[in-house]
């Protein structure tokens, strides 16, 4: 246990050092107090523990301080706040790749300063750029913006939150130069690329939403996760399985093992394993969790396989926090590091008395081979969730204001299929990589589990009451801690016989294999079945806030999208929820015009569909950065770019066509909007007309070209602003139903009450995304019905 107390005293003295102004000599007089009371006294071995446990912590003390960095004029933090000015400095992470921006950790080399002088600096910033051009890690930058402190909130300090990173400064949306490539180190680059390779190979493999859940349970990148999906996961208590830690380092230790050893030597397949963590750590971006684990996992390696000397687990855990606090001191303040070292603790704690306690109980109704039957099943599922709950649900209230009621239940019915995740999940990204056939086979069989996670944990989350909003001050949380740990110390002394939970022995392997390949194999079948076309029209107006994106299959099952809204991650969950899993093509794009709340979402599609082809209005690269984007990413898939023109009709093959309404061979010059790609799609009885952001001069071209522009559905141009949708324009289509997809208490005033009005002078019916979400409307040629909701 000495390993145990000293990693204590070590946290206990980083965390008072961060509350008592105390100097470093300070710290490092009681650290040499204890550790001299220590030596003199050791023959008193309870003595002598409790004064190396004060150096410990005058040792820590100590570390904390040196950490606190010195802002001075070399410091790149004292210039917050001042005048815009230019620095130059390089990318030194992954970059963090949002829906609608990127962050940068940038180090800075020099400063520009207003007066034209340059300066050497030093220190990191966090640079807020455009999602688009895409910046890599590696490059050399020159920024030019305004140095700023980060915000400090009432619930929330960006500032402390940052610091604890190495960050004090921050620079929003600068404009930047790129100056250099592929200048960061070459083995982060090199496994930077790896991860972007297996990010496409997912992307392209699997659809989505369960390619985001996948990336963020493989890669730790869950930024694709839709926002209601990751509430869903919150509010179910279902995160940790998002968040890499212990669970995931466990089981690739055992693969690295497992596939080295009949080649290596016993020593050689520790070295690969430890190797394999190593790299695979800083692949998902080494957060703490990942760190604490890795660490714990090279322990084990070292002790129990190469030295044969069985691990204390008590003393790995608090090893690895002593070497990840050495390093950065700040992570004792990481959320991320909290929770996953007090869930492994509590696992340590609690998950066997917990296991014996169950097993006694069942004994009392049942025979011993239904409860060890019984104990398979609930062991990991059941018992190890609620013992990495007791010591971190308190933490969890205090931290997100909320208690998951359903986290139980869901951790029951959720947690035994992820081992299957991360296998076929592994596979398949691995395989996808080298053979995409073999791949996609393995792929479709990782999309079962996923689909079974995602699916469980949206019904578990539309459960009434399933999280409820709850308050914890500090004071709250130490004395339910105190309350934990003097239960737990009394439950100790009590003599009792330690025993382990057996696993039930894994009989008729072969035939356990063969069923389970006909379940999978049925279950695909029966999804391939159930996402066939129906014979339908169906055009889905989605939700993707003040943006613009709309969905369309025809009867046979072609598919066409028109613009892809401002948010990638919306709609490629959307995306995912329409198109059947196994289907990875999309046989047409139109990009109506270059404004980004069309188009930002439509970059991400090529990673994941084959897209037959592009239609766009004709303007070419450097209209805007995400518009570049989307043509760069057409070219490097292949997909052929066509100008669509006005009088034109695309003929879908099963009795659809879209007649080109707009624009003409002239495009309007510094008309972005009115110059939008113009339709109506007709199919039998029933027709649809969208005209993008075009205004009343895109109208009345259309209107001047003497062709038919009447349709029973009509979605409002601009996101129904005052200057679309004229009357003219109106009562020359005559809809029945106007749709208008517009965000929520926008800054625009979309939907104007003109256009509303306008609306209602011809007796259509509105709707708007906004009140309903996604609309869908539906045709058999005859007759159409529409419906609003998920």
């Amino acid at each position: 246990m000495t390993a145990v107390y000293f990693g204590i005293a070590w946290l206990v003295g980083i965390w008072l050092a961060a509350s008592l102004d105390w100097t470093l000599s300070i710290w490092l007089t009681v650290g040499a107090v204890g550790f001299l009371g220590g030596a003199l006294l050791r023959r008193r071995a309870s003595v002598s523990l409790a004064l190396f446990s004060v150096a410990a912590l005058g040792m820590g003390g100590g570390r904390y301080v040196t950490a606190v960095p010195r802002i001075t004029s070399s410091h790149i933090a004292y210039y917050n706040d001042s005048e815009t000015m230019t620095l130059t400095g390089l990318v030194v992470d992954e970059p963090d790749v949002r829906d609608r921006f990127t962050n940068l950790r940038v180090r800075v080399e020099s400063l520009t300063l207003p007066d034209g002088s340059e300066q050497p600096v030093t220190g990191d910033v966090l640079v807020r750029a455009f999602r688009y051009p895409a910046i890599p890690y590696g490059a050399r930058l020159e920024i030019h913006g305004r140095l700023e402190t980060p915000p400090e909130w009432e619930d929330f300090s960006y500032k402390d939150y940052l610091a604890r990173q190495g960050i004090h400064s921050l620079v929003n949306t600068p404009q930047l130069t790129v100056l250099a490539e592929n200048a960061g180190r070459p083995l982060y680059q090199a496994i930077f690329a790896f991860k972007a390779r297996a990010q496409t190979a997912i992307n392209r493999l699997i659809p989505e939403p369960q390619a985001a859940l996948l990336s963020g349970i493989l890669l730790g990148n869950d930024n694709g996760l839709a926002p209601d999906l990751a509430d869903d996961f919150r509010n179910t208590g279902m995160t940790h399985i998002i968040a890499i830690s212990g669970f995931n380092i466990a089981i690739l230790i055992a693969i690295l093992v497992r596939v080295s050893e009949p080649f290596l030597s016993r020593r050689g397949a520790v070295i690969f394993a430890m190797m394999g963590i190593a790299l695979y750590t800083v692949l998902v971006g080494a957060d703490a969790s990942v760190v604490r684990a890795a660490i714990m996992g090279g322990i084990y390696l070292i002790a129990n396989r190469l030295l044969g000397r069985p691990n204390f687990a008590y003393a790995s855990l608090f090893v690895a926090g002593f070497v990840m606090t050495l390093i950065n001191p700040f992570t004792l303040w990481d959320v991320g590091f909290q929770l996953s070292f007090a869930a492994t603790l509590g696992l340590m704690l609690y998950a066997d008395p917990f296991a014996r306690w169950t097993r006694r109980r069942l004994l009392r109704w049942f025979n011993r081979q239904t409860v060890r039957a019984v104990m398979g099943v609930i062991t990991e599922s059941v018992l190890i969730t609620l013992a990495a709950q007791v010591l971190t649900l308190p933490m969890m209230m205090a931290y997100f204001g909320q208690l998951s009621l359903i986290s139980l239940p869901a951790n029951a019915l959720i947690l035994p299929a992820q081992p299957g995740v991360m296998v076929w999940g592994g596979l398949a990204t691995l395989t996808g990589m080298v053979v995409p056939a073999v791949g996609q086979f393995l792929g479709w069989i990782a999309w079962l589990f996923l689909a079974y996670t995602i699916g469980l944990v949206r019904l578990f989350a539309a459960v009434p009451g399933a999280a409820v909003p709850i308050e914890m001050t500090t004071t709250a949380v130490i004395i339910i801690y105190a309350v934990i740990g003097a239960v737990t110390w009394l439950a100790k002394q009590e003599p009792e016989k330690r025993e382990r939970v057996t696993a039930v022995l894994r009989q008729n392997l072969t035939q356990r294999v063969a069923l389970g390949l006909s379940v999978l194999a049925a279950i695909l079948t029966v999804g391939w079945s159930a996402s066939q076309p129906d014979g339908n029209l169906h055009i889905v107006f989605i939700d993707v806030g003040q943006g613009d994106a709309t969905f369309i299959q025809t009867p046979s099952g072609r598919q066409i999208l028109v613009d892809g809204g401002y948010y990638p991650s919306v709609l490629n969950d959307e995306l995912g929820r329409r198109i059947p899993f196994w289907d990875k093509e999309i046989d047409l794009m139109i990009a109506t015009h270059p404004d980004a709340d069309h188009i930002s979402g439509l970059a991400g599609v090529f990673e994941r569909y084959r897209v037959g082809q592009l239609i766009s209005n004709g303007q070419g690269m450097g209209e805007s950065p995400i518009y570049d984007a989307v043509l760069l990413a057409a070219e490097e898939a292949g997909t052929p770019v066509r100008r669509a023109l006005a009088g034109e009709t695309i003929v879908i093959e099963d009795g659809v066509r879209l007649e080109i309404l707009h624009p003409g061979e002239d495009l309007l010059p510094d008309e972005r909007n009115e110059n939008s790609v113009s339709m109506r799609l007709v199919y039998g009885d029933f027709t649809f007309v969208f005209t993008g952001d075009a205004e009343e001069k895109g109208e009345k071209a259309m209107l001047s070209r003497a062709v038919p522009l009447d349709a029973l559905v009509f979605k409002a141009g601009h996101h129904g602003s005052k200057s679309s949708s004229s009357l003219e324009f109106l009562e020359a289509v005559r809809p029945q139903i106007i749709t208008i997809s517009v965000g929520a208490d926008n800054n625009f005033g979309h939907p104007a009450p003109e256009m509303l009005q306008r609306a209602q002078d011809i007796g259509a019916a509105v709707l708007r995304t906004d009140d309903l979400g996604t609309i869908e409307v539906a045709s058999d040629g005859r007759i159409m019905w529409w419906q609003a909701g998920p």
